[in-house]
């Protein structure tokens, strides 16, 4: 560094120096010694102090030199630090840059859930869940569009895969039509199943429709419920009979219901055995119903949850619009069964 150039220019001009030095006090103190010798045979008086000074001064000449070579053979910087510098100590790597997390890419559109029933079960980006029938993907189903069931249950994994299996197992023995059942988040848009904002029945409907092949007509429309969802699932069909054809209560208590300001939806409640007080609600209700003309009808003492779905999906069949061929890209399914 510049800094140290110059210290390291002026011990070299003193080591020079003293090297001088000591050169020339060493021949001195020699000349002297000689000068001694020769005077001894004429019997001359010996001066040996003027020998001893030149010879010490040159020692101390040569001391000098040697001090000053220590430091420019050991380099600039020494064993240590110069004087009045601290030791440098070693510098720590620079930290390294912030870099802005790259910015979550968003969820897909759908994914698969799994195939419960020899189905598959699909999850929309909004969380509403829409099982396919079986052979809905196969190539000899490819243009076909399917009824769809507005399915309000309970968040029980036990009471979803009765309703998968019920519906399956009533189409494999040819008793019923394969259904598409859409799952909202919630019950009426009220109470939500999952963590997310609820969903009401049509938005759910209308959020299925956009991805898989659904007849878009109200008479291959349906709704049903289970438990404590069976009274919205009710309610939802009785409210709106332009959205619905038909409807089921399942294992639920209903309150009494509105005055009745048209026809309503044909309407099935069902209850397994054992279940007073679902099955004491169904028959009141039915009872205020057929008052004003509506059809109602009611199943008891159904032993499995299973079978109950399974009849639950050959009433729909009877009511509903079955599926349909959709013919050329663009046009709507006709209406008829293709059993």
């Amino acid at each position: 560094m510049a800094d140290d150039a110059v210290p390291t220019a002026v011990l070299s001009v003193l080591l020079l120096a003293a090297l001088a030095a000591t050169a020339l006090l060493a021949h001195r103190a020699l000349r002297h010694w000689w000068a001694e010798r020769a005077g001894r045979p004429y019997e001359l008086p010996a001066d040996r102090l003027g020998t001893a000074l030149r010879a010490g001064a040159a020692g101390a000449a040569a001391l000098a030199a040697v001090g000053l070579a220590v430091p420019l053979l050991t380099g600039p910087d020494g064993d240590r630090a110069p004087e009045g510098r601290a030791a440098a100590a070693p510098s720590a790597p620079p930290p390294a840059p912030r870099r802005t997390p790259a910015p979550a890419p968003p969820p897909p559109e759908m994914r698969t859930v799994g195939h419960p029933a020899g189905g598959t079960l699909m999850e929309l980006r909004d969380g509403v869940r829409v099982w396919l029938p079986p052979r809905y993907d196969s190539p000899g189903a490819a243009d076909l569009a399917y009824p769809a069931v507005v399915a309000q249950l309970p968040d029980s994994a036990s009471e979803s895969a009765a309703a998968y299996e019920g519906f399956a197992v009533q189409a494999k023995r040819g008793l019923a039509d394969p259904f598409v059942l859409v799952l909202p988040r919630g019950c009426g848009g009220r109470q939500p199943q999952k963590p997310q904002q609820p969903q009401a029945p049509e938005a759910a409907l209308a959020a299925a429709a956009r991805h898989f092949r659904l007849l878009p007509a109200t008479g291959a429309h349906a709704v049903i419920g289970a438990g404590a969802q069976a009274p919205c699932a009710v309610h939802d069909a009785l409210a709106h009979p332009d959205r619905y054809r038909a409807a089921a209560g399942i294992s639920g208590v209903y309150p009494p219901p509105a005055p009745a300001a048209g026809p309503h939806a044909s309407l099935l409640l069902a209850s397994t055995t054992g279940e007073q007080a679902p099955r004491a609600s169904a028959l009141r209700l039915r009872t205020a119903l057929r008052a004003h003309g509506d059809q109602v009808r009611i199943i008891d003492g159904v032993r499995s949850r299973r079978e109950l779905y399974a009849l639950v999906a050959t009433y729909l069949t009877e009511k509903l619009d079955g599926p349909s061929r959709t013919g050329t890209a663009g046009t709507k399914p006709a209406a008829g069964r293709t059993r």
